[in-house]
């Protein structure tokens, strides 16, 4: 029996659904500990997600596809991988201005001595997801 060489990949938040089932070769997720690649015949396995980039390579094409995600949780099975994300949002849906102004609000709020632990953590991911997004929105690699 020959192996599949796809994979289906669905991306979900609590608003939206990104991707239904979509056909895809490999996929790349900012697992909590590091990027996971996920090709056909993967060991079923479920990940928190960090806040990062959800790379996939659509069924018969050479172009990774991403889609910034934070905060979430990945599952794959044999029927393929499923994206909960808290927030998803593709390079062609990002404000690069809001972006901007998001980065900066949380920079002021991080620079806040009265901030507790949990506080500085959320501030935190706020401010490294403005910084993806104004990266991806500016299709850079790299950041500031």
């Amino acid at each position: 029996m020959a192996l599949d060489k796809t994979l289906k990949l669905t991306l979900v938040t609590p608003e939206k659904k990104l991707l239904a089932e979509a056909e895809v070769e490999e996929i790349f997720v900012p697992g909590f500990r590091g990027e996971l690649n996920i090709l056909p015949g993967h060991a079923p396995l479920m990940t928190t997600l960090s806040t990062g980039v959800v790379k996939y390579r659509l069924k018969g094409t050479a172009e990774l596809k991403s889609v910034i995600v934070s905060w979430g949780y990945c599952e794959v099975n044999p029927q393929g991988v499923v994206v909960l994300a808290e927030t998803a949002e593709r390079p062609e849906d990002i404000d690069e201005e809001r972006a901007l102004a998001a980065w900066k609000l949380a920079a002021e709020r991080l620079a806040s001595p009265e901030l507790d632990e949990e506080a500085r953590a959320k501030f935190m991911r706020k401010q490294q997801r403005a910084d993806l997004r104004r990266m991806v929105a500016k299709g850079n690699q790299t950041s500031h």
